[in-house]
């Protein structure tokens, strides 16, 4: 019989802890009851002849960095006997053999181990937070998400490390609700567009503002590591980044390093190696299939080689006889690869901590000649020099090297003849492989050595230095240095093969920027009240100065662009210089009334030198106020643990216009004088001192709510905003001189919900658990007004009520079939050709009437579509069972346009000269309405109505299986955790649009946008 802990034994303990306290102790000072109940139980756990028959369990228990948990509950399931860990993570305790230990401790979810002939066990405790409590990053401080008044969308390093890849907006794809990230292509170090809630502006910037570490940053994002974040924050509405003022403009992201924690340090790798392959279905014409569409073309029969000799090369005819075909667009592509590597040191002690890393990324193309590397190190050392200063240093130094190949090979590959191939019949390289096309280079020429070399190499150095003191307990002030210096090369070359002249250029930038702040923080509570007060004086600066040389006949291939002054010609020298400065007050108060009442007011000015005298300056206030009715008695006690109702509006600016635009500009010119070149300067840019701020207004209105105890939790809003007076380039007549002026002028909405939803399904006791997360957004954007009020503006396909960036076209209704001969021989068309729907024409007036006419003409073009879907979204689930651990996310964007340029049919594309890919193109044998009959005498009319496709997908975003190893088999190697893990990245996609990945940054999918790909991933992580 197994004895346990009575209640008497617990009576005991409390009468002992009574009288303690009873003699003057504190409940501090007063020792752990357990170790008065211990002796009990030992007593009762023997039996008659005095043999005990329990046994005793030592341990250590650590989080997941391997850092000691102290005050950790352990306790012997279904009893009261337990105690806690020490300073250094340590328990002991008697229990019997087949008992089950439960080890839990605030923010963790508990463990449960059988004892199976164990005595001591090393204990990691997985993070385990409610969202609700959990602490978030805002503008200069944090707050408990509970007390929110703004939009706020936050991930953690673990939700980012699910997707290995280059930079943290990849990582970030699907899993932030009203935030649309999208790749532009394929390419190695190529940029990825962020959207935060729409686009506001037509020429300004659209790009969030990036903090780092509390250091604003507009600067290239993939020269910082992933690996070094621990978590990021996305401010959307504007009560929330009014604190930013004009740099917030377009949302705010700001990102949170890695620290040190206190206790011994702690070790880690982590590392992965993957196999990219791209993601295409372009089935192009082999050489029987080229060669019938090339018949079809000039009117014969597909099947029909008699007059072949008319339009092919003898070479080309050999080789289809022979069914000796090439696939250039196979030869032309490959598998690409993907690896990084990470060692990290952390640790800490009450007076300083520290977190050390150095990393290395490599990504491989599909398309040789295409990478990205990326070495970095990051430093963040803070030291508690006394019991009111603290100093520190957040650092990151980075060198990346990207290599970009031309789009000949690619493009070519797609319409090269498949009848020749690349080399002679001894193997030697054909420049001009093709009889027929003199002109046209092989596809793979540009891979060649001394070819073609496209290199940019960045350093980059990003610190914020800052010394914090605390005057009292309530008040303190912080002082922020942030340094951010680019220095970045790009080198081009391309060699003799095309032609009989080889180029070279060479371009160096460097940026530097800096910014300073002195922040004054006061935060106190008293009574039912909490205050915090902010306040900020800001300084920011940027300075970038470029230089270009470029030059023609260089005498030595392998120098490249490294020896341009040996070039025969010089063909260009530039430089520039631009600067910008912005000084910033800023003011913030939160207050919180009976835990129930949550206030936010903010007010900044920005004055910006880009802006003329008298329009420098601007201010910006925001107020938002939150309800949480859950802390009313009416809602407490049932299934609604958390529900908060929020509102706020604010206001924040943009001028995000390249420097001294308000001056006007000068350009070279040259003239005769006599009979000399003379040179002189013009006017190239109109000034306009009345330049002022584009504005925008948001209204939000959010709904904060947790179920069952915080189980499901999440939140709904609703936005508007409103942006004015947008910095637009108005066309003027070319009789003026100028092409345009930068004004004033016109206006946009954008408006949307967005949900978010996170649940823990299940948590058994068993360990296993199953969690998902879901967001679903929908953003609506518009523009209101333009240059003569409610008029669109076709020339820049901008309409009002319609998106910025819209597709306007013909809208194609099929293809003219026979029988409809004499229909399209009304519109001087024949069998075979394109039917565009007839849906305008105009009115007595000279007015659109939105009303067939009967006639096809310019004015039958319309609005297709936009690169705007209609809801985007995201859904992760997430299960872990006795160390293993499975997440899925998948991730949705609906109802957006593209516009495939594989399918452009214009110019000599679809005339048989060229090849293709296989389209069900008509015929009398084949009377499609997809694609037009193939004419070797001219493109097809409304050839660009063809090319617009329904560009909604479904992805598969991430697979990742992972397995943490039982701390009992690697606490031997020395080791606190490890884990294995493999993902799959990009590999399943469901769209109506079939032939590559659809996701594009841009709508436009083809020839000049590089081919995403599919990540094949195995990965460890280790901590020591």
């Amino acid at each position: 019989m197994k004895s346990k802990t009575t209640k008497s034994n617990l009576a005991m303990a409390v009468l002992l802890s009574g009288s303690l306290l009873h003699f003057g102790l504190s409940a501090e000072e007063m020792p752990d009851p357990w170790t008065y109940v211990r002796p009990f139980a030992a007593f009762t756990a023997a039996d008659p002849n005095g043999d005990v028959r329990y046994i005793t369990v030592t341990g250590t228990v650590t989080d997941q960095d391997g850092i000691p948990i102290p005050g950790a509950t352990v306790v012997i399931e279904g009893t009261t006997t337990g105690t806690v860990t020490d300073i250094q993570g340590q328990f002991s305790i008697e229990a019997d053999q087949g008992d089950v230990l439960q080890i839990s401790f605030i923010g963790y979810q508990t463990q449960r181990i059988p004892l199976e002939n164990q005595t001591q066990l090393s204990v990691v405790l997985q993070e385990d937070q409610s969202d609700l409590e959990e602490v978030v990053v805002v503008g200069y401080g944090t707050q408990r998400k509970s007390d929110l008044t703004g939009a706020i969308s936050s991930i953690s390093s673990k939700d980012l490390q699910e997707t290995p890849a280059g930079n943290f907006l990849e990582q970030s794809q699907g899993r932030l609700a009203g935030v649309d990230i999208v790749r532009a292509n394929g390419s190695p170090g190529a940029p990825v567009q962020i959207r935060i809630r729409g686009n506001r502006s037509i020429n300004a910037s659209n790009e969030p503002l990036y903090v780092i570490d509390g250091i604003p940053t507009s600067a290239n994002i993939n020269d910082f590591n992933p690996n070094d974040i621990e978590s990021m924050e996305v401010l959307k509405d504007a009560s929330a980044v009014a604190i930013y003022g004009s740099r917030g403009a377009n949302g705010v992201v700001l990102i949170t390093t890695k620290r040190g924690k206190t206790g011994k340090a702690v070790v880690s790798y982590d590392g992965y190696y993957g196999v990219k392959q791209p993601v295409q279905d372009l089935n192009l014409m082999d050489g029987r299939e080229f060669a019938a569409y090339s018949r079809i073309s000039r009117g014969h029969a597909g099947d029909d080689p008699s007059f072949d000799a008319n339009f092919f090369a003898p070479l080309e005819i050999e080789n289809l006889q022979a069914g000796r075909f090439t696939d250039w667009l196979d030869l032309a592509i490959q598998s690409g690869s993907q690896q990084d590597h990470q060692v990290s040191v952390s640790g800490g002690t009450d007076k300083i901590n520290y977190y050390v890393s150095g990393s290395f990324f490599s990504e491989d193309g599909y398309i040789p000649g295409t990478d990205f590397e990326r070495t970095a190190v990051r430093v963040n050392l803070e030291s508690q020099l006394t019991d009111k200063l603290k100093l520190g240093v957040s650092a990151t130094v980075s060198v990346s090297e990207r290599n970009q190949m031309s789009n000949a090979p690619y493009n070519n590959s797609l319409g090269y003849s498949p009848l020749v191939g690349p080399t002679d019949a001894e193997g030697n390289f054909l420049a001009f492989p093709n009889p027929r096309e003199g002109l046209l280079a092989n596809p793979l020429l540009n891979y060649q050595p001394y070819q073609y070399v496209d290199e940019t190499r960045r350093h980059r150095i990003f610190a914020n230095i800052y010394g914090e003191y605390q005057f009292n307990e309530y008040l303190k002030l912080r002082v922020n240095y942030g340094p951010d210096f680019n220095l970045s090369r790009r080198g081009t070359y391309t060699g003799l093969l095309e032609g009989n002249i080889n180029r070279g250029s060479v371009r160096n930038d460097m940026d530097f920027s800096y910014t300073q702040e002195n922040i004054l923080s006061y935060d106190r509570s008293f009574g039912k009240h909490a205050l915090n007060l902010v306040g900020l004086f800001s300084i920011q600066t940027a300075r970038f100065e470029e230089s270009s040389l470029s030059g023609q006949d260089i005498p030595i291939e392998k120098s490249l662009f490294y020896d341009l002054g040996s070039s025969s010609t010089i063909t260009g020298i530039g430089s520039s210089l631009g600067e910008w400065g912005l000084m910033s007050y800023m003011g913030r108060v939160n207050y919180r009334y009976d835990d129930k009442f949550l206030f936010t007011l903010t007010g900044r000015a920005d004055g910006s030198s880009r802006l003329a005298e008298g329009n420098k300056w601007a201010f910006f206030p925001a107020f938002s106020a939150g309800y949480i009715l859950t802390e009313e008695e009416f809602l407490q006690g049932g299934q609604v643990s958390f529900l908060k109702l929020r509102a706020g509006y604010g206001e924040v600016g943009n001028t995000a216009i390249d420097p001294f635009q308000t001056l006007g500009g000068l350009a070279r010119s040259t003239y005769i004088f006599g009979t000399n070149a003379g040179f002189g300067y013009r006017n190239n840019l109109i000034p306009n001192p009345d330049l002022r701020w584009e504005i925008s207004k948001t209204v939000n209105i959010g709904l904060d709510y947790g179920l069952f105890e915080d189980r499901i939790n999440g939140s709904l809003e609703y936005y508007v905003t409103n942006t004015s007076d947008l910095l637009l380039n108005r066309l003027l007549p070319i009789t003026s001189g100028y092409n345009s002026v930068l004004q004033n002028i016109g206006s946009t909405r954008n408006s949307g919900w967005e949900l978010t939803a996170n649940a823990n399904v299940v948590n058994r006791p068993s360990g296993f658990r199953w969690d998902v997360n879901l967001n679903v957004f929908s953003n609506r954007e518009q523009i209101t007004e333009l240059f003569e009020g409610q008029r669109d503006d076709v020339g820049n396909r901008w309409f009002i009520g319609e998106p910025i960036n819209v597709f306007y076209s013909f809208d194609q209704a099929g293809i003219w079939q026979t029988s409809e001969a004499d229909l399209a021989a009304d519109q001087g068309q024949a069998p075979g050709d394109i039917r565009i729907r007839d849906v305008n024409g105009r009115g007595s007036d000279g007015e659109l009437t939105d009303q067939p006419d009967g006639q096809i003409n310019a004015d039958d073009r319309r609005v297709l579509g936009s690169t705007v879907p209609n809801w985007s979204g995201g859904l992760t689930n997430r299960v872990s069972f006795k160390g293993f651990d499975l997440s899925v996310l998948v991730h949705a964007r609906m109802g957006q346009m593209l516009r495939s340029d594989y399918h452009n049919l214009g110019g000599n594309n679809w005339q048989g000269r060229y090849n293709s890919i296989n389209l069900d193109y008509w015929t009398t044998d084949n009377p499609t309405n997809a694609f037009p009959r193939p004419n070797a005498g001219e493109a097809p009319l409304y050839s660009d109505a063809v090319r617009y496709f329904d560009g909604s997908f479904i992805k598969i975003r991430n697979i990742a299986l992972g397995y943490n190893f039982k701390s009992s088999w690697i606490s031997k190697l020395g080791m606190s955790s490890a884990r294995i893990y493999s993902t799959v990245n990009n590999a399943l996609i469901f769209s109506p649009y079939t032939t590559v990945d659809p996701e594009t940054s841009n709508g436009i999918v083809g020839e000049g946008s590089p081919l995403t790909t599919a990540t094949y991933i195995f990965g460890l992580n280790l901590k020591f």
